[in-house]
């Protein structure tokens, strides 16, 4: 985290001495010369400070030596985020400053005495490059690379009954390893979070087909995180010939890599061998030992395993297995066969089962760490007060009991073999809740805000924010929860116990969080992210209050931060907690970059909003916030903005919500990328022509009189991916013929209103980049469906009181990729048919409010990737035809012939659902 320092206050000193007001006077007080020096030194030190960061977990005087460096970083971030603000205003107000300006020179200059001093001591105190690696260093002494490699050779020696959970898993692996006939060389990958059991389940199933004699020969072998091709070999080589009474043919050790090769390619060549590369961090380690392992119709078998899915990618989509933390009863049943190993029966005694659980709940379902705990419970007393201790005490670091280090030191591995540009933004995550649902664009917002992302050739920060987080996903830190109609990461977690890790990492970086209406605050450190959450309904009054009057008082007292760092301020989900307004003090905090008070009873913003002139993201949706500023249009920073007026103060319900106008001035905004449910009206439509960086658009209340302007402000948008028109009322007809040009990179496209001529427009064939459509109310006729079914990308459509005719057929080859199809409030609509080479990759089918389509459509036994059929609230006659053709029993475990159908209705104010299981090939007979 050190290292971001450097690179942050290197490219403020760039924005801040490009700043030409008020010069003179800050060269007279030194300040933009020193303020450039500083940032030499501190750039300077760039290289050693990555290495001295790597070793904060091991070593005390390097962690000490990172945080004040990094506080002095801070510093110097500050007075230059200060120096652009007083430099702003002017040279007469500057010089009405002159006090600011001399305080800001002496900041400065005790901020450079610090680094000049610290860069000193780095030399006196042994702080030095050659001594340690942060990644191999443990604290007995050992290496974690050492800890790993015994835990893997551990594996060879667990017993059957700690193989819990894999029952699937280890039937898959056996029947690819042994019963597949293909006989070319084949690829087998496990993939999975460091200590999710991948060793011991490979390990297990390597053990029983090699003593079975399956294959000729076979290797077990450990890859390090650095390994050389050469030693690679030479390890696979000895495990090859290990048990061979003959021993080694070759001097292996004197052999080069072309020679290593050549020798195993000789001994493997018509031998069917089982190779095991175990812990495979990187996919060139297989390329660069390939060449040596020859495929030549044997049957041959490689086993990977891995933490990264992109290495898990070498093989075959259909041959990876994606490893998950065991669910609750295998964890159970893992956690009683180590922790009383010794006992007959192997149950947990009645009086310990309520300590049991709640230490259990502690390993979040992870092997390496029940077998960890299971195994020091083990040595303790079989009493409440001995678990009791064990539970109040448990934490997964180096500090714990010898054994439960072992997780520590398995997991940090993960993070330490981050580059700095990941670690950072993943580090961050550390200011979430326990189980909290992350969503993608906030979180690579924050990161913006934060300075973690730095544009790259035509990517915007967004973009590379974006890849940033698929590459901590596809490392097993991150796990996808919800995906969006593309396929990309909607929602993310991160695993219980990776987050105490890095809690316990970023906790000195400075952040103040607020959480579950609990305030801590780090003590000594700068204030620069304050994140308000979680105040439900089920906490006490009084810890609303305390709340309250805490958030008040510390924005009352704000203007003792100013400028003094503070970049975020996230106001999340306040419900029940009556903080009408935001304090006009907020408009103190020059450096702001992230304001976000969604889902609060927040109802106005301070009238000099303005004034943040370094704010990117403003979001208010479901918030009560009825109004902008007129001081808005000053946030030429702004790049996403985001505003959704909750109607009702029942926080309970969703409902819909109201679009917010906006004052005049949008075109100065010429930043934004981002600007959703905005009442659109004929001036400001003829602003949004100003915007020409706007990805994702989103307007309200359009009509007649401002669709005229609207094509050609839209035409300016070169890179609008999403957009989103409602109409006023049923009145308006939005014609989109004259758009031009089209916006033909659209991915996500809604219209609400009727169409003109119940068309669609005649540029929507040439839309190949669209994803996902949703029509409403748009009066649509056949040969619109026509039109939209040839498009290549179409992966989702919804059509909401959209199509007027009665008949509705799909063609065979028609809609391509389509994955979800949904067909909502047709009036009309009686007769649905699926010919047979239609919509082959629907996984997906809503019915829903469709009141005359009483006859299950036809054809639907052509919809071959059929998974799950809803309707909601459709007529009684359909239902009961799908309930007569139930699979009972187990007979829908053969998901080949059978479609998962859901039935939503309203019944006496409630919702009721039920679920069934059809065969739809029997279903119409």
């Amino acid at each position: 985290m050190a290292e971001m320092i450097a690179i942050s206050l290197s490219a403020k000193v760039a924005a801040a001495l490009s700043r030409k007001a008020a010069i003179d006077l800050s060269s007279l007080v030194a300040i933009r010369s020193g303020i450039a020096a500083a940032a030499r030194d501190l750039e300077l030190l760039r290289a050693f400070l990555r290495f001295a960061d790597s070793r904060r977990v091991t070593d005390a005087l390097a962690s000490a030596w990172v945080d004040q460096v990094r506080d002095v970083g801070f510093e110097l971030e500050d007075v230059a985020d200060e120096y652009v603000f007083l430099s702003g205003s002017g040279f007469i107000r500057a010089c009405a400053n002159i006090g600011a300006w001399f305080a800001l020179a002496r900041r400065l200059r005790k901020a450079r005495e610090r680094l000049r001093d610290l860069s000193g001591a780095k030399e006196r105190y042994g702080i030095r490059p050659a001594q340690a690696s942060a990644s191999s260093s443990a604290p007995d002494g050992g290496t974690v690379p050492a800890i790993g490699r015994k835990l893997a050779e551990a594996a060879h020696f667990v017993e059957d009954e700690e193989i819990v959970g894999f029952v699937a898993h280890r039937r898959s692996l056996m029947e690819w390893l042994t019963e597949d006939t293909h006989s070319r060389r084949t690829l087998v990958s496990v993939c999975g979070m460091g200590g999710v059991g991948k060793t011991t389940l490979v390990t297990n199933v390597y053990n029983e087909i090699a003593a079975s004699r399956h294959f000729d020969c076979a290797a077990w072998v450990a890859v390090s995180k650095k390994f050389t091709p050469e030693d690679l070999l030479r390890k696979i080589a000895k495990e090859l010939h290990r048990g061979v009474s003959a021993g080694m043919p070759w001097d292996i050790n004197e052999m080069d890599y072309l020679s290593l090769v050549e020798a195993l390619r000789g001994h493997l060549a018509r031998k069917r061998y089982l190779l095991l590369l175990d812990d495979v961090w990187d996919a060139h380690a297989w390329y660069e030992i390939r060449s040596a392992f020859v495929d030549d119709g044997t049957g041959s078998r490689i086993i990977i395993t891995t933490r990264s899915q992109d290495v898990a990618s070498l093989a075959a989509s259909n041959r990876i297995i994606m490893l998950e933390p065991l669910p609750e009863k295998e964890a159970w049943s893992l956690f009683c066969n180590t922790t009383f190993r010794e006992d007959a029966n192997r149950e947990c005694p009645y009086h310990l089962q309520n300590w049991a659980f709640k230490i259990l709940d502690r390993c979040c379902g992870l092997p390496l760490a029940i077998v960890s705990v299971g195994n020091l419970l083990a040595l303790k007393q079989k009493t409440e007060f001995a678990w009791k201790n064990v539970h109040d005490s448990l934490e997964w670091n180096e500090s714990s009991d010898r054994g439960i280090e072992q997780v520590s030191s398995i997991l940090n591995l993960s993070i330490d073999d981050l580059p700095y540009h990941l670690k950072r933004c993943f580090l961050h995550c550390s200011i979430y809740p326990e189980d909290f649902s992350i969503k993608r664009k906030i979180l690579t917002r924050l990161w913006i805000a934060e300075g973690y992302i730095e544009e790259k050739g035509q990517r915007t920060m967004e973009e590379i924010a974006d890849d940033y987080l698929s590459q901590l996903v596809h490392r097993s830190l991150l796990r996808v929860t919800l995906k969006n109609e593309f396929g990309r990461a909607k929602r993310c977690c991160i695993h219980d116990l990776i987050r105490e890790l890095i809690v316990q990492r970023s906790t000195k970086e400075g952040f103040f969080v607020f959480s579950g209406c609990t305030a801590t605050m780090v003590s000594n450190k700068k204030i620069r992210h304050l994140i308000l959450d979680r105040c439900r309904s089920d906490h006490l009054p009084a810890s609303k209050m305390t709340l309250l009057r805490t958030f008040t008082a510390f924005m009352a007292d704000v203007d003792v931060a100013l400028l003094s760092g503070f970049r975020l301020l996230t106001v999340l989900n306040l419900w029940f907690v009556p903080i009408a307004e935001l304090p006009t003090s907020v408009t103190n905090l020059r450096n702001l970059r992230y304001l976000g008070i969604r889902s609060t009873f927040i109802e106005e913003l301070p009238q000099d909003l303005g004034q943040l002139h370094n704010l990117q993201t403003l979001d208010t949706k479901w918030s009560m916030v009825q109004r902008l500023p007129p001081s808005i249009r000053n946030l030429k920073s702004l790049r996403h903005l985001i505003v959704f007026r909750r109607r009702s103060a029942d926080f309970r319900y969703a409902g819909p919500g109201t679009a917010i106008e906006f004052p005049d001035g949008l075109q100065y905004l010429t930043c934004l990328q981002t600007l959703k449910h905005i009442e659109a009206d004929e001036k400001m439509v003829k602003s949004l022509g100003s915007l020409k960086h706007m990805k994702s658009l989103e307007l309200c209340g359009v009509h007649e009189s401002n669709l005229v302007h609207l094509p050609s402000s839209i035409s300016t948008m070169s890179g609008l991916l999403s957009l989103g028109i409602v109409s006023r009322d049923a009145n308006v007809t939005l014609d989109l013929e004259p758009f031009y040009p089209p916006p033909l990179k659209l991915q996500k496209l809604s219209l609400t209103g009727m169409l003109a001529r119940g068309k669609l427009p005649s540029w929507f064939g040439n839309l190949d980049n669209l994803m996902q459509l949703r029509l409403c109310s748009s009066a649509l006729k056949g040969d619109s469906i026509e039109l939209l079914s040839l498009l290549p990308r179409l992966l989702h459509l919804n059509l909401n009181n959209a199509y007027n005719d009665k008949s509705l057929t799909f063609a065979e080859g028609c809609f391509p990729v389509l994955k979800k199809l949904s067909l909502h409030g047709l009036p009309n609509l009686s007769h649905i048919e699926f010919q047979k080479g239609s919509l082959v990759h629907l996984n997906v089918l809503i019915l829903g409010c469709c009141a005359e389509l009483t006859e299950i459509p036809q054809g639907m036994e052509n919809l071959i990737q059929l998974d799950n059929l809803e309707l909601f609230e459709m007529p009684s006659e359909i239902v009961q035809k799908m309930q007569d053709g139930e699979v009972l029993g187990e007979n829908h475990e053969d998901a080949r012939r059978t479609t998962t159908v859901k039935n939503t209705r309203w019944h006496n104010g409630q919702l009721l659902e039920k679920t069934i299981y059809t065969n739809l090939f029997d279903v119409q007979k």
